[in-house]
C-alpha cells in the first residue's frame, strides 16, 4: 500500500508552489533620484517585481511622499506585498532622521536608512569598515575600490552593480556586523551604519540561485 503523504509536509509543499508561481510586488522609494532606483532596478529578479522610484526628497518629506504615493497607488488596485523607503543621515538632524523612521515603521514601511550615505553600503562590498566615516571621503574611495571613477549620473550605478554583485553577501555580513556595535535606539547616532542590506536580502529570495 503505497505510502501517505505528512498532511504538514503536504501543505508545506502547496505554499512553496504558490510562492513561485505568485510574484511578489515591491514598492521602494528612495530619497536620491538616480543612484538608489538604479541599483535596486539593477537586481535580476525572477520571482518579483520592483518599482524603484527616486524622489529627490529626505527624512520626513521622503516618508509623507512615500505613504501619498502607497495610497494612490491602491485607489489604483495596485497593492504592493512590500513597501521600503530608502533615505540617508546626512546633515540632517538626528530629531528629524530618527522620527522618520519612526514615522514609515509606524504606517506599514521597511526602512533602509544609511548614516551617514547610502554609498557606504557599496563601500561594505569591498570590506568591514567601522567607525565613522564621513560621506566626503565615500567617493575617493569607491573610486580606489572599484578601478574606475566612481560618479552619479545616470547608467554609473548600473556600472558599480556589476561589479559589486558576486561580493553581497559579503556586504551583508558587514552590514551586520557594523550594526553589532550599536543597540538600535538612536540610529541618528550610529554612524556609520547602514539597514540597505536588510532589503537587498530581500530581494535575493526572489533572484536566481
Amino acid at each position: 500500500m503505497a505510502r501517505r503523504q505528512n498532511p504538514k509536509i503536504e501543505r508545506t509543499l502547496k505554499r512553496a508552489s504558490s510562492l513561485r508561481t505568485v510574484k511578489q510586488t515591491f514598492l521602494i522609494v528612495c530619497e536620491g533620484e538616480v543612484t538608489e532606483p538604479e541599483y535596486f532596478n539593477s537586481f535580476r529578479l525572477t520571482s518579483a517585481n520592483v518599482k524603484a522610484i527616486g524622489k529627490g526628497m529626505n527624512t520626513i518629506s521622503l516618508v509623507k511622499e512615500a505613504i501619498a504615493i502607497r495610497d494612490i497607488e491602491k485607489r489604483r488596485s495596485r497593492n504592493y506585498d512590500q513597501c521600503w523607503v530608502v533615505f540617508d543621515k546626512d546633515d540632517f538632524s538626528d530629531s528629524d532622521f530618527n522620527a522618520a523612521i519612526q514615522m514609515a515603521q509606524a504606517n506599514g514601511f521597511h526602512v533602509a536608512y544609511s548614516n551617514q550615505a547610502f554609498k557606504f553600503w557599496f563601500l561594505l562590498h569591498f570590506n568591514l569598515y567601522q567607525g565613522a566615516i564621513h560621506r566626503n571621503r565615500y567617493a575617493e574611495m569607491l573610486t580606489h575600490l572599484l578601478g574606475f571613477k566612481y560618479g552619479k549620473a545616470k547608467g554609473d550605478s548600473v556600472r558599480v552593480f556589476n561589479v559589486i554583485y558576486p561580493r553581497t553577501r559579503m556586504a551583508i555580513d558587514n552590514a551586520k556586523n557594523v550594526l553589532k556595535a550599536f543597540d538600535g535606539s538612536n540610529p541618528a547616532k550610529e554612524e556609520s551604519s547602514t539597514t540597505v542590506h536588510q532589503l537587498v536580502e530581500r530581494l535575493l529570495l526572489f533572484t536566481e540561485n
